[in-house]
């Protein structure tokens, strides 16, 4: 008994240390571009796609850099990543949620929708930690 102990111990407690638990989960972290410059301000999101399992994950984009934990990362595999950031246009325009005649600036979405809500771009994810960087190339309009 104490012996298959000696065994199986230090065998649980690696795969523990490892992370074998049967979760997928990968820690993502890397830098979201447009055109070159950095995203100041942004989300990502990873939903898993192509036969791979598991939750979506997501972060905040600051400074040009995301960073997801693996306690809430992204599945390990396929993914279909979705990028979402605004800039602003240098107008003012009605506020939508403020009074008649309130101003605010205008917004408008930095990436077409083949980046967001129909995204086309898809990673693979590595198993454990990965990093992954966007530089993408918008047109003006």
């Amino acid at each position: 008994m104490f012996r298959r102990l000696v065994v199986i111990l230090p065998a649980t407690l690696f795969c523990a240390a490892l992370g074998c638990s049967g979760d997928n989960r990968s820690e993502v972290s890397g830098t979201v571009k447009v055109n070159g410059q950095p995203v100041a301000e942004g989300a990502i999101n990873f939903i898993p796609t192509a036969g791979n399992t598991g939750a979506g994950a997501g972060a905040v984009i600051t400074n040009g850099k995301y960073h997801i934990p693996r306690s809430a990362g992204a599945a390990a595999g396929k993914n279909r990543v979705e990028l979402r950031a605004f800039k602003n246009t240098g107008r003012k325009v009605q506020d939508p949620t403020g009074a008649p005649g309130a101003l605010a600036d205008e917004r408008v979405m930095i990436f077409p929708p083949e980046y967001n809500d129909r995204s086309t771009l898809v990673r693979d994810v590595k198993s454990g930690s990965d990093t992954i960087d966007f530089d993408i190339t918008v047109p003006a309009r």
